[in-house]
């Protein structure tokens, strides 16, 4: 692939994101094979941008992209992450170089009129996960007086959707101390009150657990966890956690309640997590129940490891277990 058949293809996967222009300014301008460039990762947020290399092949374009992101998009940061196994022989690490720096790696983007703050030289993960916009969004209609359970909280982009929405009251649970201090600025970035005990440092798992034995109950629940994570001598993992930490969540879900389970795990199905989420009901009585998975600037979601998501919304009938 030469210079200008990378041209080429940059643009036709702009094209393709114009629909978002209005929606949102952090968004994946590249998703790899779905944009026909297998192993390349390109990201905006706001005028920051990052590049994630799976393929070696790509490290030789790198000053083509940012060229075309300067010129078409007035980059003013831009940083370079491989992620090819020569980077590094442990799994999950990375290598970063910084090839445009015209002030801070941190930025504030904004989403559906929120605004988040990102920090693309902080860890792999910029702080707002690209690809639950659209879950984000679906999930906050529906947040609207609702007592809100959210767990794996991260920087809590989901309870600041809940919140502006006008929840009644949103738990944010999250084990990163790190994580919710971002999510606090997240609040205040939307002049959001955060209320007392609205942010828990807590093993979510643990958590349910607890709430439970207190009959502290939700009218909303998001579990969205990762696919493998360790924390003080504990380990999660979806393959073996996913099923009992729904039913842990069922037994703190209210009547007419709300849960969102979603995961990045690339060998559950839609089928099998929706079928996880109608165990766990048991005979409490589903009324609906709906699949979501990543928004328009994923194309080719789901043909490769990197861009994968499955996501249940289930609404339970309002009539007591």
């Amino acid at each position: 692939m030469d210079t200008a058949n990378v041209q080429d293809l940059l643009e036709k996967a702009l094209l393709k994101r114009l629909p978002l222009k209005g929606v949102t300014n952090a968004l994946r301008l590249v998703n790899g094979y779905g944009d026909g460039m297998e192993g390349l990762i390109l990201e905006q947020y706001n005028r920051h941008f990052v590049v994630s290399i799976l393929e070696t092949e790509w490290h030789q374009h790198c000053q083509t992209i940012l060229d075309f992101v300067k010129t078409r998009l007035n980059a003013e940061y831009f940083i370079v992450k491989d992620r090819t196994a020569s980077a590094s022989s442990e799994p999950g690490a990375f290598r970063s170089a910084v090839w445009l720096n015209n002030g801070s790696s941190q930025t504030i983007v904004e989403e559906n009129n929120l605004k988040f703050s990102v920090d693309l030289n902080d860890t792999l993960n910029s702080g707002l996960f690209l690809d639950m916009r659209s879950n984000r969004a679906a999930v906050a209609v529906l947040a609207h007086s609702r007592k809100v359970l959210n767990c794996f909280a991260y920087t809590c982009s989901f309870g600041v959707h809940c919140r502006a929405s006008g929840a009644a009251s949103v738990v944010n649970v999250d084990v990163g101390r790190k994580c919710l201090e971002r999510g606090r600025q997240n609040y205040e970035l939307n002049n959001i009150p955060a209320e007392k005990n609205e942010f828990i440092r807590a093993d979510a798992v643990q958590y349910l657990e607890r709430a439970a034995k207190k009959d502290n109950r939700f009218d909303m629940i998001i579990l969205d966890p990762p696919s493998f994570a360790r924390h003080e001598g504990n380990t999660f993992s979806v393959k073996k956690d996913l099923a009992p930490l729904v039913a842990s969540a069922m037994n703190v879900l209210n009547p007419g309640g709300v849960i969102f389970v979603a995961t990045n795990y690339s060998l559950m199905s839609h089928d099998g997590l929706c079928d996880m989420v109608s165990e766990a009901a048991g005979e409490r009585q589903l009324q609906k129940m709906e699949r979501f998975g990543q928004d328009i600037d994923f194309p080719g979601s789901g043909l490769m490891q990197e861009s994968y998501l499955v996501a249940v919304l289930a609404l339970m009938k309002n009539i007591p277990s």
